[in-house]
């Protein structure tokens, strides 16, 4: 389980990293313009782009190292993390095998060998371990979704026929893997995505960028919830009472829902714009919709706008085959109670899967808890009552649903297991609760935010430094960073050896 994860969570991390190189490309800022500007060409093999990032090392380093590109350079970091891991694991296991034959032994040291050449440069390690990633070029199927199909409550959670194990590395360098599009011109002022494909794993794949620019971070600010109509209203738990069964609308973040579905001067929405390369895709040959599957991805914003993504995208049935397959890392939260439970049905059916990474302490994934509405009423209530009844006589206090819940698989990540009964990786499903008719609550982040409240605590009774304001300044802020979660996971993976998000569904959604 941990190679799928692990390669989502690079591949989340990536996208970084190669829409800098853009647009480094576009403003002339290269050691090479002549050659590093076909990265600005789609479609664009991967390994081209791979080979730029080489070439371009050190301007990437010093752009990156300004101040101003902190979640970039933890990517980059996070990515090189993964490299080292991956090295000494496998030296480990060539050099440390014990009871193992010789011909495994040997069979270890000869890779060993070629991974030493391979990844002799931490940097460029990563890029030659990762090539194909981004275009879908993972083994997903064979770690967190293959084997035995599971049923969850009589919806099937399938996988694609694609991917043949691990022997697929050596047919992805030869067939390569492809970047369709990237759509990044105006990053400053719009989300950032990716779309790639991979004809050897038979996926297709939707990346969006974490939050690094002005209007990344005031979407994440904008936590007024939109209520728009449920795109499927087959809602049909016999658990949930009739009234929720009924609602056709559900509670979004605004700011997310904004930067993925609002238009501009007639132009299309970005989710339009995305979806319209992904039918693409799935229409240029009559297997594909039968063979490829969707995955979406992403961290921070990123993983908070692949939730979105993913969960419309399944929605309607006709624009892309099922299931579509979400793996968020870092998210905050997207939806509120109705939003959720239209997710889980969604899930049940066979329509949605979603694995969402966490590290244990990250702030951003323990948020927002309520929409600003309701964070107006609670202050009113508290301290100026009057104000507060005056909220409620006019139906403005903000009721349930104004509080936001989280969906899918959770994969918390510790990095140490010194508290009693814990485990360096925890796995539940948001979704339990509702399975069985009972309001779920937020009792899974209460440990993670009691500790962000004294954390919070410990920075207000020290004295401020005279300096401006840093990440520093921000209770647990490094555990939301990329080479904290590559650091993480590098712990854990040895743990989910084996195991399948298909499995992880039939055992926490029971």
């Amino acid at each position: 389980g941990g190679a799928g994860a692990s390669t989502m969570l690079s591949l989340s991390l990536l996208i970084y990293t190669l829409s800098e190189l853009r647009d480094l490309a576009r403003n002339g800022i290269l050691n090479d313009p002549i050659q590093s500007t076909r990265v600005l060409q789609m479609p664009l093999p991967l390994e081209t782009a791979l080979d730029v990032i080489k070439g371009e090392r050190e301007m990437l380093l010093e752009v990156l190292s300004d101040g101003r590109h902190g979640s970039t350079l933890s990517a980059l970091e996070g990515l090189r993390m993964d490299s080292e891991n991956k090295k000494a694991r496998t030296a480990a296991n060539a050099t440390g095998g014990g009871k193992k034959s010789d011909a495994n032994n040997n069979e270890e040291a000869v890779q060993t060998a070629q991974d030493e050449q391979t990844m002799s440069d931490m940097f460029t390690g990563w890029m030659d371990s990762w090539n194909g990633c981004l275009a879908g070029g993972f083994s997903f199927d064979e770690v967190f979704c293959g084997g035995d199909l599971g049923k969850v409550d009589g919806g099937m959670i399938g996988c694609g026929s694609g991917g043949n194990g691990g022997n697929n590395n050596t047919k992805i360098k030869e067939e390569g893997s492809i970047l369709y599009t990237m759509g990044d011109k105006n990053a400053n002022e719009e989300l950032v995505y990716a779309v790639g494909i991979n004809h050897v794993e038979e996926r297709i794949t939707v990346v969006f960028r974490g939050s690094v620019t002005k209007a990344d971070f005031m979407t994440d600010a904008k936590i007024s919830m939109i209520h728009v109509s449920e795109p499927s209203t087959t809602a049909s738990f016999n658990n949930i009472s009739n009234s929720i069964a009924q609602s056709t609308t559900i509670g979004i973040h605004q700011g997310f829902y904004d930067y993925l579905f609002s238009s501009k001067s007639g132009k299309p929405s970005k989710y339009e714009e995305i979806m319209s390369h992904v039918q693409h895709l799935f229409n240029e040959s009559s297997n594909r919709r039968k063979q490829y599957k969707l995955y979406v991805t992403g961290h921070s914003l990123g993983g908070a706008l692949a939730t979105l993504f993913g969960y419309f995208a399944a929605s309607s049935a006709s624009d892309v085959p099922l299931p579509v397959t979400i793996v968020s890392v870092a998210s905050p939260r997207v939806g509120n109670l109705n939003f959720a439970r239209s997710f889980t049905e969604m899930e049940s059916q066979g329509k949605i899967r979603h694995l969402r990474i966490a590290n244990h302490k990250d702030p951003v994934t323990l948020g927002p808890t309520v929409s600003s509405k309701k964070m107006l009423s609670l202050g009113m209530k508290t301290f100026s009552p009057l104000g507060y009844l005056a909220l409620k006589a006019t139906g403005n206090e903000g009721g349930d649903e104004e509080v936001y819940y989280h969906t899918g698989i959770k994969m918390k990540l510790r990095s140490d297991v010194t508290a009693v009964g814990s485990s360096r990786c925890e796995l539940s499903y948001s979704g339990a609760s509702i399975l069985v008719g009972s309001r779920p609550t937020q009792a899974e982040d209460k440990e993670d935010l009691s500790s962000l409240a004294e954390s919070s605590r410990k920075k207000s009774s020290m004295p401020s430094p005279k300096s401006s304001m840093s990440s520093a300044d921000i209770p647990m802020v490094s555990y939301h960073y990329g080479e904290s979660y590559s650091e993480r996971m590098a712990l854990v993976e040895k743990d989910l050896v084996g195991m399948t998000l298909n499995r992880v569904y039939k055992e926490e959604a029971r």
